[in-house]
Parts: structure tokens; C-alpha cells; sequence
């Protein structure tokens, strides 16, 4: 994975548990783009945060955000 590329994983397991996971965002853009699928999927519990989370957005990502 390119280190611009975003992904975003969801699991279900056979019992019916589901996760999200994302990759590649900084900051608080990984809570907007999974924010729609995590009402839509019910998904309520644990918020583990990865190293890029706690990395400043760069004005260049900021632009193409539209933020």
C-alpha cells in the first residue's frame, strides 16, 4: 500500500460482530470517512487508535479534504 492510499476494512465474523478499520487517513479524517458506515452498520464499542491518527493533516491533504 502507497502511503497515500486510503483503505478502509470492515469485518463481520460468522457470529454477526463487525468492525471497521481504517488506513491511510491522518487525524481526525478517518472518523469522517467512516462515520456513515459505522451508523449504518450499528458498529458501538472500542475505538483503538492507530499512530496516524495522532499525525498532523499536511495543507496540501487539507485542500483536496476540502477542509
Amino acid at each position: 500500500m502507497s502511503t497515500n492510499e486510503k483503505k478502509i476494512e470492515i469485518t463481520v465474523t460468522p457470529e454477526g460482530a463487525t468492525s471497521i478499520k481504517s488506513t491511510g487517513f491522518t487525524g481526525g479524517s478517518c472518523r469522517d470517512a467512516t462515520r456513515d458506515l459505522e451508523r449504518a452498520l450499528g458498529v458501538a464499542g472500542t475505538e483503538h487508535l492507530l499512530p496516524e491518527y495522532f499525525q498532523r493533516t499536511s495543507a496540501g491533504e487539507q485542500i483536496r479534504q476540502g477542509n
